[in-house]
């Protein structure tokens, strides 16, 4: 059985993957911190509408702190359709479209967390070797 030695450029290949898998994960957590933010926003809009069970009065949030009292209609709820286009819905469309969307982002999370952890397992890999060369630790 032969030993292989490790050549100079072998560790460098090491230590530049090890340095692009850190930030890759680096990159999918930012992602990852910008989904979940819009799933909480989309579950909040969501709870809003359910909330509103008949026609009534509120007190609407409307920045800095300043509530604002309103009136509030169920007939039709100005829906967000992407790409910057907007569409009056009646209720049900507009829980159906965020409910879709919600759908979406979850899977996106799965996905995000699948592809974060196999990175993070090979990070581990790869910092164990290094250790063992003595270039990290």
């Amino acid at each position: 059985m032969s030993t292989r030695t490790i050549t100079r450029e072998d560790v460098a290949r090491l230590v530049d993957e090890y340095q692009v898998v850190s930030e890759l994960m680096a990159s999918l957590q930012a992602q990852l911190s910008l989904v979940n933010d819009s799933i909480e926003e989309i579950t909040t809009a969501l709870n809003g509408l359910k909330s509103l069970a008949q026609d009534s009065e509120r007190y609407v949030h409307i920045g800095a702190g300043v509530y604002l009292k309103a009136s509030v209609e169920r007939a039709e709820v100005l829906t967000p359709l992407g790409a910057s286009y907007y569409a009056f819905l009646d209720m049900q469309n507009a829980e159906r479209i965020l409910n879709e969307r919600l759908e979406e982002l979850n899977n996106v999370k799965s996905s995000l967390e699948s592809n974060l952890s196999k990175l993070g397992e090979r990070a581990v890999q790869l910092r164990d070797v290094l250790e063992q060369l003595g270039i990290v630790g």
